[in-house]
């Protein structure tokens, strides 16, 4: 066997593309686009597989994930060539000063483009200087992590925030078994601008929503899951956003979108931080749904 089997170890790539770049200069510029492949995992190990296929990363000779054979490799090119053309030609989107963020993690087993759309966008409190614009991630995964998923949220200019909303509002779902419809995505895309401004109309809601301290440390007891250490950060980053944004639900929302978007990651783990904090604002957007949250907002 002459092949050198690789597991990722290696740092994420982070990069930031305007709009207005072509295709070809999004491909050379942004790390998302390298060389993919299914190989018999047989033809790696020189062992009986039972027909699994392994995903190799050509140009570094990582091997990313080991599937069975009913796995269809969507390829990065194919999948954001494709959203990319349905969010540019969406008559629902205004794209004018669109910007992309580009991001990879476990050396280019999960990949993640974000859409940030600054001519949508929800201004919320006195002098509405408080500005969230709408956000669109496209994850795909290579390593069996996630299917590919387009999901709608915000980007609050202030903080820097990433601003997750519910589970089922404008998300959309495609396995790698059965590949993605292009006309679904269009669909789906339209109709989170109709859904983001509704998630304002619930954010200037909980504005004017009173959150106590009382009610804050119930809330971050019941996200903290007995992790003293985050109840400690969470107070703390509370006290913080409510003493900028008042003692409400708005604040307390902030609390946990800063928390998601900003907490620290252990250094060993800094080569897949995009996807951490995806998995943290997966886990805020679980929680809005969680009963105590719910009857306090």
């Amino acid at each position: 066997m002459s092949a050198v089997l690789k597991f990722p170890t290696q740092p994420a790539v982070l990069n930031l593309v305007r709009a207005k770049e072509s295709a070809a200069q999004i491909h050379a510029s942004a790390g998302l686009f390298f060389p993919v492949e299914c190989r018999p995992l047989t033809e790696l190990t020189g062992l009986p597989d039972r027909d699994l296929q392994a995903i190799v990363r050509k140009d570094t000779n990582t091997v990313l994930a080991v599937h069975g054979q009913r796995y269809t490799l969507i390829k990065n090119a194919d999948v954001y060539d494709r959203v990319d053309s349905a969010i540019r030609g969406s008559e629902a989107l205004d794209t004018s000063g669109m910007h992309i963020v580009d991001s990879v993690a476990y050396e280019g087993g999960r990949s993640i483009r974000s859409y940030i759309f600054p001519e949508h966008k929800i201004s919320i409190g006195r002098g509405r200087r408080d500005v969230t614009n709408l956000r669109l991630n496209v994850i795909n995964s290579y390593d069996g992590s996630t299917n590919l998923r387009i999901n709608m949220g915000g980007y609050r200019l202030v903080c820097a925030n990433g601003m997750v909303v519910g589970d089922d509002v404008s998300n959309y779902v495609a396995r790698h078994t059965s590949g993605f419809q292009v006309d679904e995505v269009k669909t789906r895309v339209a109709a989170s601008v109709d859904n983001f401004m509704r998630m304002g109309e619930q954010w200037r809601r909980w504005s004017k929503e009173l959150c106590t301290d009382d009610k804050a440390i119930a809330l971050i007891k019941a996200f903290s899951r007995g992790s003293a250490a985050m109840n400690t950060r969470l107070f703390d980053i509370w006290l913080a956003e409510s003493g900028t944004l008042g003692k409400t639900m708005w604040a307390f929302f902030n609390t946990l979108t800063y928390w998601s978007t900003h907490a620290a990651i252990k250094s060993a783990s800094q080569p897949n931080a995009p996807a951490i904090v995806l998995e943290r604002e997966a886990r805020v957007s679980r929680f809005l749904g969680h009963p105590l949250f719910k009857a306090a907002a």
